[in-house]
């Protein structure tokens, strides 16, 4: 039900849908047969969506999702071979943004206006004449990325969240500022940026920064680690969420902006 095939095998998934009639109930203390809730039988169907990884020689489960909750599976980009991924044409944009940056030794601050537009989406295209990573679209990949590694690393590592957000931000968006400990955590599923929009611009902040109100659309919720309760949110409907998001522009050539705030 899903193929995402890019260069090499790191980020490489298939996602299948599965389907089992099994016995599914459990016997108390005292003998009781308590049947699944809403089920009138102790057989019940089974319908799961599970995502796997070729890391080697064998494919690892990555993630399982439910009826319901993978449906957004459906929507998702076929990739299947690295030639039709989309992120191509990101990276060849990225590229061309770096190579048109400020030359080494100076800095962002020394070709910025002491006075900025009022506008920051009018100052950041301003600003990207002389330095093309303050592109809007340069910026709209970066939140795009960030999504992408955020519903990674919901039922996976964090590796590829970390390598593009500071630890604060990270936890922002993992575990929403709820629970300093751990026991919950934010689900995201199908999401996607629908909007984004600049609206604070530092270059002369070291390092310069950009901050942007971004509209992310998809199956969003809060889970109770140890439960796997719902505490709010939806797994089976979509819905929106407005963040602030603060990047700040670095060396990283692949990357130059990296989320370090989220409100």
């Amino acid at each position: 039900m899903g193929l995402i095939n890019r260069d090499g095998e790191h980020e490489d998934r298939v996602v299948v849908r599965i389907t089992a009639t099994l016995d599914d109930y459990v016997v108390d203390a005292h003998g009781n047969t308590i049947k699944k809730d809403g089920e009138a039988s102790t057989t019940t169907t089974l319908t799961e969506w599970w995502t796997l990884h070729p890391p080697g020689e064998r494919w690892r489960l990555l993630s399982i999702e439910f009826e319901a909750e993978g449906r957004h599976h459906l929507d998702g980009e076929l990739i299947a071979s690295p030639s039709s991924d989309a992120r191509v044409a990101d990276e060849a944009l990225v590229e061309l943004a770096v190579a048109d940056a400020v030359p080494d030794g100076a800095s962002v601050g020394d070709i910025a206006p002491a006075v900025l537009d009022a506008d920051a989406r009018a100052a950041a295209l301003d600003l990207a004449l002389a330095d093309g990573r303050f592109a809007p679209d340069v910026l709209e990949i970066a939140a795009r990325r960030a999504v992408s590694a955020w519903a990674e690393a919901v039922d996976g590592a964090d590796d590829a969240l970390a390598a593009l957000a500071d630890p604060d931000a990270l936890r922002a968006l993992l575990y929403g500022g709820d629970s300093a400990d751990g026991r919950t955590r934010v689900v995201v599923r199908g999401a996607r940026v629908s909007e984004l929009r600049i609206v604070a611009l530092d270059p002369h902040a070291t390092p310069a920064t950009m901050t942007a109100a971004v509209v992310v659309q998809g199956r969003r919720y809060v889970e109770d680690r140890d439960t796997a309760a719902v505490l709010g949110g939806s797994k089976t409907s979509d819905s929106t969420t407005r963040q602030g998001w603060t990047f700040a522009l670095t060396d990283d050539a692949a990357n130059p902006w990296r989320l370090v705030a989220v409100a």
